[in-house]
């Protein structure tokens, strides 16, 4: 094949070429720089119209809590909420076998629970106890603490249990509500 451009015409085709390639390089990397700032702009208006929303949010809160209450105030809400939530402790069921166990625990130190048996029955789960008691009146003082709680609906505790005067072995049921 015979070539009948000379070698000058020849390099400045080929600069003319890679200064074409470099513009339509440049141009779509333009294009796709503007088309992705196009496509961000509704994600940062949102973003600065959330973020003015929890500022305006923020000094509202600030500004109640520095004019309407005062630490004072706080803290005795806190401490009445508190001991409103511990008077209704008692009218509250247990939810588990451990607080029933550490309700028994809370018990004279004249009687000793030798035996703790946990039976869930369809009706009404029952606790049969098993233990001493050191006379007669500390174990009819811990059955009627035991009646006085709000958790169980009777407690059962046998005559037998006190023909004995001290050093008593005794067995009690207890039904649950």
């Amino acid at each position: 094949m015979i070539n009948i451009l000379p070698a000058q015409q020849k390099i400045t085709l080929k600069k003319e070429y890679a200064l074409r390639r470099l513009t339509v390089a440049l141009g779509m990397t333009s294009v796709a720089l503007l088309i992705s700032f196009l496509l961000l702009l509704p994600s940062y208006f949102l973003s600065q119209v959330r973020a003015n929303i929890i500022k305006a949010d923020l000094e509202h809160s600030k500004r109640i809590l520095d004019t309407e209450l005062q630490p004072e105030a706080v803290t005795n809400e806190l401490s009445a909420a508190i001991r409103d939530a511990a008077d209704l402790k008692p009218f509250v069921p247990p939810d588990s076998v451990s607080e029933l166990i550490g309700i028994f625990e809370r018990k004279p130190a004249t009687i000793s629970i030798t035996s703790f048996s946990f039976q869930n029955q369809i009706e009404q789960p029952v606790i049969v106890l098993q233990g001493k008691a050191a006379d007669r009146e500390s174990l009819t003082a811990f059955g009627k603490s035991l009646e006085e709680r709000v958790e169980f609906a009777s407690v059962e505790l046998p005559v037998s249990n006190f023909v004995k005067e001290s050093n008593i072995t005794f067995s009690m049921t207890v039904t649950l509500k």
